[in-house]
């Protein structure tokens, strides 16, 4: 990965000379070591899906035991404003530090002592981590790195996000072979802690930078209220979040009943989904600095809202089906990754509120269409997900197109 990052974003570098400390680390290892940090992190926020089976084994529960953890986990991102002002008031690299070892402490927490209640708390510190680190994290690309340059420089970190996927999962899978489960929560809370210290010791000190604003819970919601626009993104977040989810959550039901191969067709669409996302993040980073971050994000959600109207039509056609849904996941990725260096730029001077703010608006979106996408499935079929997940969409980026914009242009 380092050497790619270097290549594309080392002229970057030259934007950070009045901020950091003599000699400082090139942006683009900053960027490397962030996004490698960032991908130890979701790795074990996803590894719980794969390997659901083999933990539930070891534990000697039901599957759907550990499922009911994975609820209560995801419930976690709506502690995210609690978090936000943590960065403000200490700054971005300390909280980075703090995120990665309160991570590490969890990862070890079930390693020394794997029981199914230490595995669900494991599991709920994962979360929690990740909820402290990403708003700093984007806070602090945001006050580093140009606007014009952000969404190349976002898109480094999200390649994190596929990676976990991609990379991490294979990993982890070997390690659960051959030491046993709780072995990858050793290896996971290991590397955790070598990339804290890396963290802390080649990141640069700002001077300078972070503005205060939001550095209490009082301050915070007074932020919040006084720009509409943030409520604005937390809105558009709730819709798109929960458009996705009102159709991914039963894709699975739909293709065991639409093909008949449930362990084929799932298989096949978890690798789908990885290529989908790190082609998606790819193409983000490129496309957003050249055309713009609401002229790519709008386009792209539109798209998305299309295909999954047509993804309904698909139950015919294995490949086809497929194909779609390689499509949805990579339209999806790209508003995503697209939307991020946007709303880094809504209110510059409270980053960490705002990406704070839109992490529990998201976490919301996902709940409520964990809920409707079920509901709808049962009741009305695979179509009505469809349909309801792109009128809700839509919807998500007629929000954006209309009063969703950069600071600077408001």
């Amino acid at each position: 990965m380092n050497c790619p990052i270097a290549c594309t974003l080392g002229p970057l570098s030259a934007t950070l000379a009045p901020t950091m400390e003599p000699k400082p680390t090139r942006l683009s290892w900053q960027l490397a070591l962030i996004a490698l940090a960032r991908l130890c992190l979701n790795s074990g926020l996803r590894m719980v899906y794969p390997f659901a089976p083999a933990f539930s084994r070891q534990l000697g529960v039901p599957v759907t035991a550990v499922y009911r953890l994975v609820t209560i986990r995801n419930l976690a991102g709506f502690l995210s404003p609690l978090f936000g002002p943590l960065s403000e008031r200490f700054g971005r690299r300390v909280i980075l530090f703090g995120a990665m070892l309160f991570f590490s402490a969890g990862c070890l927490l079930v390693w020394l002592w794997p029981t199914y209640w230490l595995f669900g708390a494991a599991l709920i510190m994962i979360s929690v981590a990740k909820v402290i680190y990403d708003p700093a994290m984007q806070a602090y690309v945001g006050e580093m790195v140009p606007y014009k340059q952000r969404g190349k420089a976002l898109a480094v970190t999200e390649l994190s996000w596929a990676g976990a996927l991609l990379i991490g999962g294979p990993l982890i899978g070997v390690a659960i072979e051959r030491q046993g489960w709780s072995a990858a929560f050793f290896w996971l809370g290991l590397f955790g802690v070598m990339t804290a210290v890396l963290l802390l010791k080649f990141l640069p000190k700002v001077k300078n930078k972070v503005s205060g604003r939001g550095a209490n819970l009082a301050d915070y919601w007074r932020v919040v209220r006084q720009n509409p626009v943030i409520w604005a993104a937390m809105l558009y977040n709730i819709c798109i979040m929960a458009g996705n989810e009102t159709i991914f959550l039963v894709f699975g039901d739909w293709m065991e009943l639409s093909f008949g191969l449930s362990l084929l067709a799932l298989g096949a669409s978890a690798g789908v989904i990885g290529g989908a996302e790190i082609t998606g993040e790819l193409f983000a980073g490129w496309s957003v600095d050249r055309f713009g971050k609401r002229p790519v994000v709008i386009t792209t959600g539109l798209l998305n809202a299309l295909i999954c109207l047509l993804i309904p039509l698909m139950g015919g056609n294995l490949t086809a089906a497929l194909a779609a849904y390689f499509a949805l996941f990579l339209t999806f990725e790209i508003t995503i990754v697209g939307g991020v260096p946007l709303m880094t730029e809504i209110v510059p001077s409270a980053r960490s509120v705002v990406m704070s703010s839109i992490i529990a608006a998201g976490a919301l979106g996902r709940a409520l269409g964990s809920w409707l996408g079920p509901f709808l499935f049962d009741q009305f079929g695979f179509s009505s997900n469809g349909l309801i997940s792109a009128i809700i969409t839509a919807v998500a980026t007629l929000l954006l197109a209309r009063w969703i914009r950069e600071a600077s242009e408001r």
